[in-house]
């Protein structure tokens, strides 16, 4: 039996945009092992699926960004870099083109690149919320091994990746909180 999954990608006025394969499987249906996904197939579809999804989410949000907020004006494009983005179901690598700004309103710079203000840190924060959760509750390493075990991360994640990342969750999450205060109660503490 041949079982394709496709996407379909529907603009905001419900009209079908485009039909893609994300993945193709071939099964058998002789014996219990061959029924349903196995985890390989299934992190397989994941990494695909996202890659899918993230890849038109980008492209749409650069169709959106490449005319002058001011005037209209299509920007030019001076060049292009890629950009690595890390997420819970694979890493991603997007093309982001780098635009020369409008002459119509003055900038400090003379470029812009919409996908890297788009994704200014590279990893998504599901990704920064399983590490963390996982690290604060085993091992850096057993975490890394628990999330290479379940989900279609990124094979090269390693410990200092993870311990990293959730020294920052846990440095923001600090400076969120504000100063310590001694007391919480105004007044005197016999009141």
């Amino acid at each position: 039996m041949k079982i394709t999954v496709q996407l379909v990608v529907c603009d905001d006025d419900d009209h079908q945009e485009t039909l893609t394969d994300v993945i193709v499987l071939e099964k058998a249906c002789q014996r219990i092992e061959e029924v349903g996904l196995t985890l390989a197939k299934a992190k397989a579809l994941l990494s695909a699926l996202q890659h899918q999804i993230v890849e038109r989410q980008a492209t749409t949000f650069l169709a959106m960004c490449r005319h002058c907020q001011a005037c209209g004006t299509p920007l030019r494009t001076k060049g292009q870099h890629t950009i690595t983005l890390r997420t819970l179901f694979g890493t991603i690598m997007l093309t982001s083109p780098r635009l020369r700004h409008c002459p119509c309103t003055p900038h400090e710079t003379a470029t812009l690149s919409p996908l890297t203000a788009f994704l200014p840190a590279h990893t998504a924060p599901e990704l920064l919320f399983m590490e963390t959760k996982w690290a604060s509750l085993v091992s850096y390493g057993l975490t890394v091994q628990a999330l290479t075990d379940f989900l279609p991360v990124d094979e090269a994640l390693s410990v200092s990746t993870v311990r990293t990342n959730a020294l920052a969750v846990a440095q923001r999450c600090e400076a969120e909180l504000g100063e310590e205060q001694m007391f919480f109660i105004e007044g005197c503490p016999r009141d």
